[in-house]
């Protein structure tokens, strides 16, 4: 409400004494051995922590994808979802910019029967989750724009995965 009115340097100080309760709610939650609520207070800290920060500063930025992506290490189910958003993403455009498959290039066309274009797509899903995993049985190769598509799926389906494992890890020895 404060920052609404543009009273920044209250709405300021309110974020700073959240910050403080809650690491403190989190600190007594560790002690007594409640370890579920103590993640989710440590996101609540971390939160407040981030909107005490300038607007578009880069830390700010960079502390909002972390809660996107893993809730600061809270939340491994995030990481599931968003995998598996990317892969049917990559899925999708590598039906559309195709890919060779046995020396053939197969894409996406209009004229033929719902069923070899689904066919296609389920090829092309196959092809983007053997790339995230970077398993690369080299049966489909990427063409044209695919080569890029693949690439940037690679590079984020390994930095996913061990994110995923770390965040999975932190989770589970808490």
């Amino acid at each position: 409400q404060l920052i609404k009115e543009r009273n920044i340097k209250a709405a300021l100080d309110y974020f700073e004494q959240a910050e403080e309760i809650y690491r403190d709610l989190r600190k007594h939650a560790e002690q007594e051995g409640i370890f579920t609520m103590s993640g989710r207070l440590i996101q609540k800290e971390l939160t407040m922590r981030r909107l005490q920060m300038p607007k578009l500063s880069f830390r700010r930025i960079s502390s909002k994808i972390v809660d996107l992506f893993c809730g600061y290490g809270e939340d491994p189910i995030r990481i599931v979802g968003i995998s598996l958003f990317l892969i049917m993403v990559c899925a999708s455009l590598y039906t559309y910019t195709g890919l060779s498959y046995q020396g053939q290039v197969i894409t996406y066309d209009s004229t033929k029967p719902f069923s070899d274009n689904l066919s296609l797509f389920l090829s092309c899903l196959y092809y983007s989750v053997v790339t995230f995993t970077t398993l690369g049985y080299g049966d489909f190769t990427p063409v044209g724009i695919s080569r890029a598509i693949a690439a940037v799926e690679a590079f984020t389906g390994s930095f996913t995965i061990a994110l995923f494992v770390v965040v999975f890890v932190k989770k589970m020895t808490r």
